[in-house]
Parts: C-alpha cells; structure tokens; sequence
C-alpha cells in the first residue's frame, strides 16, 4: 500500500502483514500526526466539558500527544449546545466525525435518523430537518462519543469523575434486565450507564431504563404514610400509627381479601408479601401479572443472545416486540442483518427447514401457549415476552409462598391491597377499587391514589433496594441498592407486620432469597448471583405442554391495543421522555393495506360499536394480516373487533 492505513477503517486479509506504532517507526509518526489533526480545532476546555476524567480523547492526548501544539490560528467555533433531542444536546466544536453515533444509528438500531450533512471539513452531526432524534435507544449515541459532543440533557454539568460512585445493578423498567451502572452523587441517582452482558443485553440500553430516572425525585413522591381523612384528603401519619391501622384493616378483612400485584416487586418482596396475606390471613386471590406457568419454557431456555445467531425468527403475539421488550428487537435486528429470516406469519415449511429457530412470543397469551407453539413446531429456542419488569419472579414468589391454591375473587371484597404504583394505574384494578370497602396501596406516587385509597405505605424504586429479578430468560440477577430511599425498605415494616400476625419475614434479601432459593432456585446462595449473573441450565418439563385451540377467525380486523414502552408512572414524571409518546398511528399489514386502498401516512377511520376514531396509517411487516394495532391510549373506547376504512 502507497500510505500507511488507518486501522478502524481497514479489512483484515489473508497473509496481510501488519505494523502498528509499538514495531513501526512510519506508523507511529503516521499515529501522531492524525491525532495532532483531530486536535487542530477540538477546543481546551477539558475542565467544564462532561466528558473530562472519562475521554479516550483526552487519554490519548496524554499518552501520545504533541506536548506543545503548533496551531495558532482561533479555533473554529459553532452555536451550542445544539439540541438533537430533549435527551441529548450536541456541542459540535468538540466532535472529531468518528461517526461512532451515524454507524449506530443506521446499523444498530436501524432507525437512520442521526446522519453527518454537508461535506469535508464542514461535515456536521444532524437530524433530518432538525426533528428530535426519536426512537427507543437514541441515549446509546451518548456514550458511544469518544468526546463530549454528544451529552445527556440531564447529567450534564451535574457530576465529574472523581465526584461519583458507580453501583452496578440490574434495570428494573421492562422484563430483559439490562445489566447497568447507576452513577451517583451525594446520595442522588445522577445518570444510568449501559454494563455489558453479552448474553443478555450487547451492551445496549434503551431510552426508558437510562433517563427514567429522575422519577426518584417526583414532585408527588410519598415519603410518610398517608390516611385518607375527613373531606377524602390524604393526611400523613406516623409508621406506628399506619402499621396499627394496616394491622385493623387487615383483621376486618378477613380471607376476603383481593392482592394486585405489579409485577416490578422484587423476588423477596413478592415472596414476603405472599407469606403474610396468604400463609398468614388465608388470603387466596390475587391479579399477579402474567403468572400462567412460568416453567413452562424452562425446556426451551437459551441466553437473548441465540436470538442474534439464529437463521430464522419467528415472532409470534402481535404486540410490537420494541414496545415490551426494547433489547429483544436489537436482537431480531442483528439476525436479520446475519442473513436470517424474521417471520412474522406462521410458516411451518421454513420453520422445518430451519437448522438454528427461535420463538419471540410478544403478546398476551401467556408462556404456555409459547411453549406449546415451540414444542409442536420443534423449536428449541423460545422466549415469552411479559409486560412488567419481573413477571416471572413475582408469580414463582407469591406461589411459592403458600401451598394453598388460588381463588376466585371474594364478594365482598372487604379489602383491596394494591402493591405497586404499576397496579395502581391498571385500569382494571382501579374498577375493583371502586368495588372493595377499603383499599391499601403500597405505592410511590400519591396523584393516582387520591379519591380511591384508604392508606397509603410509601414504596422504593428499583434504584432503591437490594434484592433479585428474574428475567425474561428465567435468568435470575441482582439488584443492588444505589441510594439510601427517603422512606423504610418494604421488606423492613413487611417483617414488622407480619410479626403481629405470628408469620417470621426476614427484613434482609439475603435471608428471604435463602428461603426461597431452596424451594425455586436450588438452593443457590444470595452472594453468589454475581454482577454478570449466569444463566441456569435448560430443564426438560415433567410431562408435554398441553396444545392450546385455535383461535376463531373474526369478522373486520382483530384490534391490538398495546402498552407503549414509553408510559407508565415512572416515564409520565420525566419531561425530558414526553417527545417519545407514540403517535396517533395505526399499524396494518401491507396486503392489508392494498386491499383497503390504504397508503402509508394515509388517515383511516376505526370503527367498532358505533364508536370510532381516526388515525394516520402505518404499513408495517411485523403486522399479521386480519391485524391491526395502535398504543392503547388512542384506541381506548374501541372493541377487539374493528373495521377500518380510509378516512
């Protein structure tokens, strides 16, 4: 070759010899002269940049670097910061044009929406017509930049290096578990870093669990216990006083008694929860989220990481995957751009002639039909996709708890125990809150609990406790307590009122995972679930997976209202995450779409019992064909069965 080559840029060959600066004197001086380049108008102002004590720019500067620079012209200057999104801010003096965050952009997440204008030295980073980078992983850009072009809107000048802790836990804001680091400072959560588990999350973190944050610190945070007093206002009072009064409400109640559980609890506090309403008030009824039969899919169980190397992937369920499982649709991603085939419409001839298949089951149907689905089709791979963070853990948990089977729904319902600010916004509860003579909720909010709650016991995040999930894998991980929570952990005043019930609840993790471990786990100790947490061996079941019927056809098309993945109580108290709420859109299928005469971007009207509504038209591949969906809160007032017809 004429010149000597950048290694970034170059392909290995065979019988390629390569000379790096350590052996070669030419490559060495070809080193620092590019370096002295990208210096030539990067500015020095390392004290105040965020990146500063954390840049490979800076460290190379250090180590390889001119001691004296031979550039005296100003350097270039650009308005700043340029906002690329309300999460992200670009500074573009400091940018360097690796083109770390375009190459994501367009071959990770595939979204293609950050790209470099103009050309040569006056190339930029931008968006298209200066629209907010919007999709489910934009945050990764942040830290892919090797300078401090590219910062988040939230950390920035919060916090140096040598100011900071990192703790390393698990996010607890959707069922895959991506392995973090929760910066702090001062006792105060100050950013979420991705913490690479190749099996599980690639080193990838989606929007929700990096700025979601700063919900810790909502206006509206319970930090007392609160009792609603005369003109239905909430008062606070003390612990004593709302444990006496849970204690009351509690015996009145008697075994009629309904618990809604969120599914974001952790494995212990699930467990804790179980022991006391169960085992010790013979409590049996309970909305516990997605719960069917958790080990139905311990034969099929294989790291999310088989979903990037299979050579075909079937998704079945009709909820976009990205909305439950963000890190799931990277996955997908990466198997596409592989070579495999992503089907969407059941195909058993390709799915026989697979060598490497794998099940992605997004939907509500729960894991035994994906079980089943898998173990007729003769996949080995299969993955059921919950709604809430710790679906899995919190089923087994509460199971676990009493050998006493469950029931159907007391009348009356005496008293509602509502665990959870997630259950406390499912419509479906607050109906049966309406319903129950009184209602206790283990919340962190009050907004929403006002006008339907009796008592409220402050709760912690994720963020807050020490504990375990289960992940959507079946993989078992630790949450590890970044900051000391304004109010008491729930398994400490747990352990406290079951002791006035003759129950033993042990107030540590340690101890009720030890309990617990025993029944579930196979008796594996707390301390070892280590930070990259391992991923037990697949078991065969005890008997085959019972074939579920058939769905019916249905007349017009079969309406899925989804969850988006940016809702919920944590994400409605972000501002920053407002611009990442699904559009008033409408996904059809493309054969769909011809048939109806429907283009993309066209407006639609859905009609169902003499209600409707009108959308703009989405023409996607992931949609089966007799399907269409919308985020739940634009279709809210529709059936399951529609019809739709170009407005």
């Amino acid at each position: 070759m004429p010149k000597a080559q950048a290694a970034c840029t170059l392909t290995a060959q065979d019988g390629m010899v390569v000379r790096t600066a350590l052996t070669s004197e030419k490559a060495a001086e070809a080193q620092n002269a590019t370096l002295e380049f990208i210096l030539v108008n990067h500015p020095l102002d390392c004290p105040v940049c965020d990146k500063g004590g954390e840049c490979p720019l800076q460290d190379l500067t250090f180590r390889y670097g001119p001691g004296q620079t031979r550039m005296v012209f100003p350097k270039r200057t650009f308005e700043k910061p340029i906002p690329v999104s309300p999460t992200i801010a670009l500074d573009r003096e400091r940018c360097i044009l690796c083109y770390r965050c375009t190459r994501f952009s367009e071959n990770v997440a595939e979204d293609g929406q950050l790209v470099a204008i103009n050309r040569g030295a006056q190339s930029v980073i931008a968006t298209f017509d200066g629209e907010p980078y919007r999709g489910a992983f934009s945050g990764n850009v942040i830290e892919l930049c090797p300078v401090g072009a590219l910062t988040s809107t939230q950390y920035r000048f919060e916090a140096r290096p040598w100011e900071i802790q990192n703790v390393p836990s698990v996010c607890g804001m959707c069922p895959v578990g991506c392995n973090v680091n929760v910066t702090t400072r001062e006792g105060k959560v100050k950013r979420l870093l991705a913490r690479n588990h190749p099996e599980v999350d690639a080193g990838w973190l989606c929007d929700k669990g990096r700025f979601a944050y700063t919900h810790l610190y909502a206006g509206d945070r319970v930090v007392d216990p609160l009792v609603r007093g005369g003109g239905r206002r909430l008062e606070p009072l003390s612990w004593d006083e709302a444990l006496d009064r849970a204690e009351r409400m509690l015996r009145d109640a008697g075994a009629h008694i309904v618990t809604a559980l969120s599914g974001s609890e952790t494995v212990e506090q699930a467990y804790a929860l179980g022991k006391l309403l169960r085992a010790g008030l013979g409590a049996h009824a309970a909305l516990v989220p997605e719960a069917e039969n958790a080990r139905s899919l311990d034969a099929f169980r294989a790291p999310l990481a088989a979903i990037g190397d299979a050579d075909l992937v079937l998704v079945q369920g009709d909820e976009p995957v990205v909305e439950r499982a963000p890190i799931v649709d990277l996955w997908i991603k990466r198997a596409r751009r592989n070579g495999a085939r992503v089907l969407y419409e059941l195909d058993e001839d390709a799915v026989g002639a697979a060598q490497s298949a794998v099940l992605v089951w997004s939907g509500a149907d729960g894991e035994e039909r994906c079980a089943a689905t898998a173990q007729r089709l003769g996949i080995e791979k299969a993955f059921f996709l919950p709604r809430t963070p710790n679906a899995r853990g919190v089923g087994e948990a509460w199971a676990a708890a009493s050998d006493v089977p469950e029931t159907e729904d007391p009348e009356p319902v005496e008293l509602l125990v509502i665990s959870g600010d997630e259950a406390l916004a499912n419509p479906d509860v607050r109906a049966l809150a309406e319903q129950a003579r009184q209602v206790i909720a283990v919340c962190m909010f009050s907004t929403p609990a006002r006008g339907i709650v009796d008592l409220i016991l402050p709760a912690t995040s994720y963020l807050e406790r020490d504990g375990t999930y289960v992940n959507l894998e079946g993989r078992v991980q630790r949450l590890r307590r970044a900051v000391v929570p304004p109010v008491p952990d729930e398994l400490a005043w747990l352990a406290k009122l079951a002791d006035r019930f003759g129950v033993q609840v042990s107030p540590y993790p340690a101890s009720g995972f030890e309990e617990l471990s025993a029944l579930l786990y196979d008796g594996m100790p707390f301390g070892e679930i280590g930070e990259t947490a391992q991923l037990h061996p697949r078991t065969p079941p005890d008997e085959p997976v019972p074939q579920p019927r058939r769905e019916r056809a249905k007349k017009g098309f079969r309406l899925v209202a989804y969850r988006p993945l940016f809702s919920g109580p944590a994400v409605e108290r972000v501002p920053e995450l407002q611009f990442q709420r699904p559009a008033a859109e409408l996904e059809l299928a493309r054969a769909d779409a011809e048939r109806l005469g429907v283009r993309n971007g066209d407006e639609v009207t859905v009609r169902s019992n003499g209600t409707s509504v009108r959308l703009r038209a989405r023409l996607s591949r992931s949609v089966r064909r007799g399907v269409v969906r919308a985020a739940q809160e634009h279709v809210a007032d529709l059936q399951e069965s529609v019809e739709v017809a170009r407005a």
